[in-house]
């Protein structure tokens, strides 16, 4: 249910101390004379660093509900806690404001220069200037698209061209990306980008306790994830 999922990017978990990304210029080449001497160019270098946040969900469920359903609100239980862990990586890679949000993504600064489409539809030559860019800026490693599923549906029906029988979006891909739909980005929008030089990490272990002590008196157990 993760973006990394659909392009192949491997994210680390169970990490420790600081996540850091080292980031440098550009060396410069230079022509000269046989036997003349080469000035000095200079890397400029400097790195990223991520801030932590922890992420988790707790369900109090009484021992009545979990009783009488012989095992499967826990079962549900179990499932829904990870895939809201999901749920709200989602909602913060790709909002478009960043409101009360702690974490958000890149969407939320591309937004402040968003770029409209002519028409109600988005054409291939637009679609094209905005992959085009993203590559001028990056080296294109594991680029995705992403949109709501209504507007996937939409390129779906969109065609390249008036003979070939070709549409925008074929086999969940758009002019060779992999399109990536969620709802958690708005309607209307469509997002380009390469999310392998996304920062992401998991620091510890992922931790699901289910304690049966905090909530006694109300006779309920308090399924927590971190």
């Amino acid at each position: 249910g993760l973006i990394w999922d659909k392009v192949g990017i491997s994210i680390r978990t169970g990490l420790a101390g600081t996540l850091r990304w080292p980031k440098h210029g550009k060396a410069v080449a230079q022509w000269a004379d046989e036997g003349a001497k080469l000035t000095d160019t200079k890397i400029d270098w400097s790195k990223l660093e991520t801030t932590g946040k922890r992420l988790g969900v707790a369900i109090p469920v009484t021992r009545e509900e979990l009783e009488d359903s012989n095992g499967i609100v826990e079962g549900v239980i179990r499932e829904e806690m990870p895939a809201a862990i999901a749920d709200a990586i989602n909602d913060a890679l790709f909002c478009v404001e960043a409101g009360t949000r702690k974490t958000y993504g890149p969407f939320v600064k591309a937004a402040a220069s968003v770029t409209t489409f002519a028409g109600a539809e988005p054409t291939r030559k637009e679609l094209l200037k905005m992959k085009a860019t993203v590559a001028k800026a990056v080296k294109l490693v594991a680029p995705c698209w992403v949109m709501t599923e209504d507007m996937k549906a939409i390129l779906e029906d969109v065609k390249v061209d008036a003979g070939s029988g070709r549409f925008l979006c074929e086999n969940d891909h758009v002019l060779g990306y992999p399109v990536f739909v969620t709802d958690a980005i708005p309607a209307g929008y469509i997002g380009f980008g390469d999310w392998s030089y996304q920062a992401a990490g998991f620091f510890g272990t992922m931790s699901v306790i289910a304690d049966p002590y905090t909530l006694a008196r109300n006779n309920a157990v308090d399924f927590v994830l971190n």
